[in-house]
């Protein structure tokens, strides 16, 4: 694999942007765009910065994959590559979204819940019977249906569960 590829996976598997490695390697954006394509080289200082950066070897970095396989063939079968580090790191960033999308459905059913619990002990309490009773002349409560009030709070807390199952099932399965 050539340099710049190496340099584009690793940039990508830190999360990295462009202007961000750059920033840090004090180069500009389009040097670094031209690393990663493979149309300039970049020098021993840089090199030496990158390996640091990203901490790997210099060997690792420099060397065509092919003049070091013999001595890795026993740790290439134990060895997590870049392609499966980047694999993890998006799956990791899905099962992370999917986490937190059940989280917040939970929580808005709650609220919703908690919202029409309170809004049900208002028009139930002494105080608004009273006002009621002054501003319609009726002392019962007023008739509202509060089950169906309850509705987008079980739908979002539904949401939320099935998120949560959705992620502990392919938690599992890796």
């Amino acid at each position: 694999m050539e340099l710049g590829k190496k340099i584009y996976q690793l940039r990508k598997l830190s999360g990295m942007t462009q202007e961000q490695l750059a920033g840090k390697l004090s180069i500009s954006r389009a040097t670094l765009s031209k690393w990663e394509n493979g149309t300039s080289m970049p020098d021993v200082e840089s090199v030496v910065k990158i390996s640091s950066l990203f901490h790997t070897s210099l060997e690792e970095l420099l060397l065509e994959e092919e003049s070091h396989v013999e001595e890795n063939n026993m740790q290439k079968s134990t060895q997590i590559t870049l392609e499966d580090m980047m694999r993890i790191n998006a799956h990791n960033r899905k099962m992370n979204l999917l986490l937190c999308s059940g989280l917040l459905f939970v929580a808005i059913s709650i609220m919703i819940a908690a919202f029409e619990r309170m809004l049900e002990s208002t028009t139930l309490s002494l105080s608004y019977i009273l006002y009621r009773y002054i501003v319609t002349g009726q002392y019962d409560a007023a008739p509202v249906d509060y089950t169906r009030l309850l509705i987008p709070a079980v739908l979002s807390g539904a949401v939320g569960v099935v998120l949560f199952l959705c992620y502990f099932v392919k938690s599992r399965k890796k």
